[in-house]
């Protein structure tokens, strides 16, 4: 999820081109709405949400998704200390933006993805 829906479009483009399903969500209820349906494997959240934040939602998430499922972190904010709160989270990765596409892909397996704004 992201509050940019340019960031999140581009992004969704292109992990359909490296063959990742994706879906996106435009806010914390479609997400959470979307999650029940698609059952996905891997989350990427943006931490700093207008009405919910990354964590918050994160934690509503694992209640909808199959505890395998890998939450990845992106957001503005790369200190230590926001490293440390996303892994205290739960996420799994931690990636500032602008978001280092070959990170990112580096961290995929070709699952199935929930990208959202």
């Amino acid at each position: 999820m992201d509050d940019h829906s340019d960031t999140v479009d581009a992004l969704v483009d292109l992990l359909e081109l490296e063959g990742h399903e994706v879906r996106s969500a435009v806010t914390a209820e479609h997400a959470l709405a979307l999650a029940e349906q698609f059952e996905p494997h891997v989350v990427v959240l943006d931490i700093g949400l207008p009405n919910m934040d990354g964590y918050e939602l994160a934690a509503h998430l694992r209640f909808k998704v199959e505890p395998s499922c890998v939450f990845i972190a992106a957001t503005g904010s790369g200190a230590h200390a926001d490293i440390l709160r996303s892994k205290k989270a739960g996420f799994a990765a931690h990636l500032t933006k602008p978001i280092n596409i070959p990170e990112l892909l580096a961290l995929l397996a070709p699952d199935d993805l929930v990208i959202g704004q």
